[in-house]
C-alpha cells in the first residue's frame, strides 16, 4: 500500500487560537475524517494535534516558495566531523545537512 501523501497548510487566519497558531506559519495536516465536515487537523504551536476550522487555512500544493530558517547547535567535534566530511564530499556543511535531512525526511518534492 503506498503511504499516504503529507499535506501542508498556511495559517491564514489564528481567530480566537492565539496560544495555538501563527499567522503565515506552515503546519502538517494530519487526515482525519472531520475534513468532511470543513474541519482540519494540525500539529500546532503546542506540539499537539488539534481540529481547527479548515478556513483558517489555506492547502499548499506547491512548497517551493515556502522556505523558513533552522539553526543548530554543534558542539565543536561536531562540526569538525561535518567539516571534513564536507570537505572530503567537495561541498559545503549546509549543502551536506540538506542531504542528510533529505535522506531521513519523507518531505515534498521541490525545485
Amino acid at each position: 500500500m503506498k503511504p499516504a501523501k503529507v499535506r501542508y497548510v498556511l495559517c491564514e487566519d489564528r481567530a480566537g487560537y492565539a496560544a495555538s497558531l501563527t499567522p503565515q506559519r506552515v503546519y502538517e495536516v494530519i487526515p482525519d475524517p472531520a475534513e468532511a465536515n470543513g474541519m482540519v487537523r494540525v500539529i500546532d504551536d503546542t506540539g499537539e494535534d488539534y481540529l481547527f476550522e479548515a478556513d483558517l487555512f489555506r492547502e499548499l500544493d506547491d512548497l517551493t516558495g515556502v522556505a523558513t530558517e533552522v539553526t543548530v547547535g554543534l558542539t565543536w567535534p561536531m562540526k569538525a566531523a561535518i567539516h571534513r566530511i564536507a570537505s572530503q564530499r567537495g561541498i559545503s556543511m549546509s549543502a551536506l545537512i540538506r542531504e542528510w535531512i533529505d535522506e531521513q525526511l519523507d518531505l515534498p518534492i521541490s525545485a
